[in-house]
């Protein structure tokens, strides 16, 4: 058994993961089989703004809960919709007398809402019973802040097009040595400004908006192939394998697995080092890679499922095992003998 000590040790484990048979027990493993979808790539050629909100929306209610829960809920009761907010927001879809909360009137006014759904509470409640935000029977009430939140940025910061206000960043931050790294961080910054969206989240619904744009747009493509999201399977899995480790980058799950030393950074030296004059494999499908190999509802491998936190993974069957470190998550405490 060959363990992960070296750089070159992990990108031989990487190697081996993107390039599991499909004829093996777990189907194998398309390290470019990123969510693909016709009507993504019709809504950014006909710049549907509406539809595009609701891809957005619907990623983000999926967000703390399992997917299984979220789709139930929102089949069961709906979600926000681009035109039903603009209705609940216009002078038209209110009656004479309600006058529209202050914080309703712009994006920048609308920071600090803290609408909460089981409190019934917001941080201006005089105006809370006429107020459109808790008319949306969303899970929980931070949903529907994020919602009016989305809608006021798009409409505002981005003046009503979405797909242009893509297209205008990205063509301002097409210049210096890494445009493609300075398009991404801008466009990061600024979907993060949205209630309740962070880093991971924004990486993870925007990469797959940008990737499906049509081979008209390459930039939108090479910037959403640099999305790197990082959750705490792939972050869990970095660390087992011994690949944190061999790039001194232990850390814990949590704001280090961005930055300098970061998950982020060794999944993209990896994915640099893994590429050949035959063909590439992006940060962003490496990524997926990982976190297809790791999901419960995908391949269902290298999880806390089938491997205890406090012990080294004892998967006999796991096609990664020649290379793996097998470190445990979290140390077993010792007992009171022990100390």
């Amino acid at each position: 058994m060959t363990m992960v000590k070296t750089i070159d040790d992990a990108r031989a484990m990487m190697a081996a993961l993107v390039s599991l048979p499909a004829q093996s027990k777990h189907h194998g493993i398309d390290p470019l089989a990123l969510d693909q979808s016709s009507d993504a790539s019709e809504a950014i050629a006909n710049s549907d703004t509406s539809w595009l909100y609701r891809s957005l929306i619907d990623g983000f209610s999926y967000q703390g809960i399992r997917d299984s829960h979220a789709r139930a809920y929102i089949e069961k009761h709906g979600n926000a919709e681009w035109y039903g907010v603009t209705d609940a927001l216009s002078r038209e879809g209110r009656s004479s007398e309600q006058e529209l909360c202050p914080k309703l009137v712009d994006f920048d006014s609308y920071r600090g809402c803290r609408y909460r759904k089981v409190a019934q509470t917001c941080a201006n409640p005089d105006s809370l019973a006429t107020c459109p935000v808790p008319k949306l029977a969303l899970r929980k009430g931070v949903l529907n802040e994020q919602a009016f939140s989305l809608y006021l940025f798009i409409r505002d910061e981005c003046s009503g097009d979405l797909v242009a206000f893509i297209d205008r960043l990205l063509d301002v931050t097409n210049t210096g040595e890494d445009p493609v790294s300075a398009g991404r961080e801008e466009l990061l910054a600024a979907f993060t400004q949205v209630v309740g969206v962070s880093r991971k989240l924004a990486g993870m619904m925007l990469s797959q908006i940008l990737l499906n744009a049509g081979p008209d747009r390459e930039r939108w493509h090479a910037v959403g192939a640099s999305v790197v999201v990082v959750d705490s399977l792939v972050h869990n899995f970095l660390h087992r394998t011994g690949i944190l480790s061999a790039y001194e980058g232990d850390h814990l799950y949590g704001e280090r697995c961005y930055g300098p030393a970061s998950c982020e950074t060794i999944l993209r030296d990896l994915a640099a080092r893994l590429s050949t004059p035959a063909g590439s494999s992006s940060p962003r499908s490496l990524q997926h890679a990982v976190w297809r190999f790791c999901a419960a509802d995908q391949l269902a491998v290298c999880n806390g499922n089938n491997i205890r936190d406090t012990l080294p993974c004892q998967l006999e069957w796991c096609g990664l095992k020649t290379h793996c470190s097998r470190l445990s998550l979290r140390p077993a405490k010792p007992t009171t003998e022990e100390v």
